[in-house]
């Protein structure tokens, strides 16, 4: 099962999301990518905002988890970890996703989402973006 870190950052009571559009759907998900071999999840999330958003973050806190099974791949889990923004400039990242020919499909932009809206966007997964709810929506 392959390790993958999410970054939940919040600001002015906004979700920083990353907005996917690919074939013919459209969704969001949180920044974040795979955790290499041989290193853990906090080197993971600094390398993964870096090149994503061109930020640097400060990890607070382990959020929640996600696991799913898949037979081609054997599955991933998620670690989503609740980021603040420490440096850097934000919408300069220049991962993989963002060069052409890279093997990545669609389009990948940077969205603030309201935290009140959340319910109004397919917010993959579909389980953290519940548990947001229930943590930031009375």
């Amino acid at each position: 099962m392959k390790n993958r870190v999410r970054a939940i950052i919040m600001k002015d009571g906004a979700l920083l999301t990353m907005k996917r559009v690919k074939s013919n759907e459209t969704y969001w998900v949180f920044p974040g990518g795979g955790v290499e071999n041989g290193k853990d999840n906090l080197e993971a999330m600094s390398r993964e905002c870096k090149e994503e958003l061109g930020v640097d973050v400060e990890v607070l806190e382990l959020m929640f988890e996600n696991s799913f099974v898949r037979k081609e791949d054997g599955g991933q889990r998620e670690y989503f970890y609740k980021c603040n923004i420490v440096g850097g400039k934000l919408g300069t990242g220049d991962g993989p996703e963002y060069q052409e020919n890279s093997g990545y499909e669609g389009t990948h932009e940077l969205e603030w989402i309201k935290i009140g809206e959340l319910k109004n966007f397919d917010i993959r997964p579909a389980k953290i973006k519940s548990g947001l709810l229930d943590l930031y929506v009375v």
